[in-house]
């Protein structure tokens, strides 16, 4: 008999989501691994899209690369999606430079509700769901930067 490996010995090949990511979790297939790679996939183009619109995907792919050696504990929370927003905005935040700013005078979580649901189009739901926040709370933001940016036009 040759010697070679059977079929079924072989690993499998990696998925695009998980072969982007950080060697630790390259394609270890542990539950924590596969929903790791299922929010990458989900998530990528919300995140790669506020990125470039702030600054560059790559910040898209920084922060959920940094958000890999997390994930276990993220899943322990009631929001890993809020826990990957905190780490894709700090990267962002960190690279942008002020003159960028797409909605000056704000909070940032008020401005980052505007650029995804104002700016980018997305729907509330989606948009809730990127910022790992529940519709009814991103209603609640989105609503309180609307009236902070007519406030901020009225003393101009």
């Amino acid at each position: 008999m040759p010697d070679t490996p059977s079929l079924n010995s072989r690993r499998p090949a990696p998925s695009p989501a998980c072969e982007r990511g950080p060697e630790a979790t390259r394609c270890a297939r542990d539950p924590a691994s596969v929903a790791y790679e299922a929010f990458c996939t989900t998530h990528r183009p919300v995140y790669s899209r506020y990125a470039a619109a702030r600054l560059g995907e790559d910040a898209a792919r920084v922060a959920l690369r940094a958000l890999a050696p997390l994930w276990a504990s993220a899943l322990t929370g009631p929001a890993p999606a809020a826990v990957s927003w905190l780490l894709l905005t700090g990267v962002v935040n960190a690279q942008a430079r002020a003159g960028r700013e797409p909605a000056r005078g704000l909070l940032r979580i008020h401005a980052d509700a505007v650029i995804l649901h104002d700016h980018l189009g997305l729907p509330r739901r989606t948009a809730a769901a990127a910022m790992g926040l529940p519709p009814q709370q991103f209603d609640m933001v989105h609503n309180a930067a609307l009236r902070a940016t007519r406030t901020n036009e009225e003393k101009i």
